[in-house]
């Protein structure tokens, strides 16, 4: 017959956890405090699970994505940012998408089961995480209590320049965020005519559309004259010999290639822009593969501008990303500028545009 307190425990197991930490107050079991109160806190207090028997020789640490209102980049750094968490404890990470990630393609899907490895090489260290003996499930508070989270904020224009973050981070980016070869491919021969006459190539990112509606904690809108101005001070500085101009808005595109026509400018023809202030990321189109095609066209533009000479940039993931790539190469940037307006501060809140609130 079950007892008083097994029918609690049973039936209603908070009034249970209230009675049981109780009795552990009144006993001064200061161990069992210390440890509740860490749950959620301390990165080192991890739960296992055991979904199968298959013994991988680690705990495997399975990233799902962190929100599906992000942007490509945006999640790219939260993915750093768990692999470094991953590294540091000596587990097995395993990057596995699902339907709310912001680039899932019903299409491609039927091709690649992970909206991970639409983009990226998948690991060597394969496993199934559903057969795992010992599996760690990411949470956002993981990497949030490691030592470079502050330095994986892409709006703090000294991150651009933390010579630790680069220490850290190129080790991960070359072991588990290899772009594919078409990515690189394509890349390298936008620039291979510019190369093999030894010019230099200026990199500029404009971050047009939603960043002119400020939202909360985003940066300050820069605009195309801004811009344009670092431009131009570049190419006094720097002899380049062209610029690669990677941007997601149509006008401020136009406006960008009309102020420097005498320059030679690399773009890519296919890059699907928007014409008003909606995030590109969450735009619909009857072409086919799109969402795909979206994640693609950040990835091909943050790696191209990794592969210039000089950058030019508002604070943005893009640029952000660009700059570690660079740097998981032992390569840095001859020239740049991040050009910096500040943080909104107000109660426009992205995530309630993005839930249409």
């Amino acid at each position: 017959m079950m007892g008083m307190e097994e029918r609690i425990k049973k039936h209603h197991p908070r009034i249970h956890l209230l009675l049981r930490t109780l009795k552990r107050i009144l006993k001064k079991d200061d161990y069992y405090i210390d440890r509740v109160l860490q749950l959620g806190e301390d990165i080192d207090l991890v739960e296992i699970s055991h979904n199968g028997t298959v013994d991988y020789g680690k705990v495997v640490y399975l990233i799902k994505e962190n929100a599906g209102n992000e942007g490509f980049c945006a999640t790219l750094r939260f993915m750093l940012g768990f692999l470094l968490y991953a590294e540091q404890h000596g587990f097995l990470p395993k990057i596995k998408f699902s339907k709310e990630y912001a680039y899932y393609d019903e299409d491609m899907n039927k091709k690649i089961g992970n909206p991970w490895e639409y983009y990226f090489v998948p690991s060597s260290e394969a496993c199934d995480e559903s057969k795992a003996l010992n599996i760690c499930y990411a949470k956002f508070f993981h990497m949030m209590k490691l030592k470079e989270y502050p330095w994986l904020d892409a709006y703090v224009t000294d991150n651009y320049y933390n010579k630790d973050l680069f220490h850290s981070s190129a080790p991960v980016i070359r072991k588990y965020l290899a772009l594919k070869p078409e990515i690189l491919q394509e890349a390298e021969d936008l620039l291979k005519e510019i190369r093999e006459r030894g010019g230099k190539i200026l990199g500029v990112h404009f971050r047009g559309t939603d960043f002119k509606q400020g939202f909360n904690q985003h940066p300050v809108y820069v605009d195309e004259k801004q811009t344009i101005a670092e431009i131009r001070k570049a190419m006094e500085k720097t002899e380049f010999s062209a610029v690669f101009l990677a941007t997601d808005d149509v006008a401020a595109c136009k406006r960008i290639r009309d102020a420097i026509k005498d320059t030679r400018i690399l773009m890519y023809a296919d890059v699907f822009r928007s014409d008003n202030d909606t995030s590109v990321a969450f735009s619909r189109s009857d072409r086919k593969y799109h969402h795909y095609l979206l994640g693609y066209e950040i990835a091909r533009d943050m790696y191209t501008l990794s592969l210039c000479d000089g950058l030019v940039a508002g604070k943005s993931s893009v640029s952000y990303l660009s700059n570690l790539y660079k740097h998981s190469r032992d390569e840095e940037y001859e020239y740049m500028k991040i050009i910096d307006n500040g943080n909104n501060v107000n109660e426009n809140s992205f995530a309630d545009k993005f839930r249409g609130n």
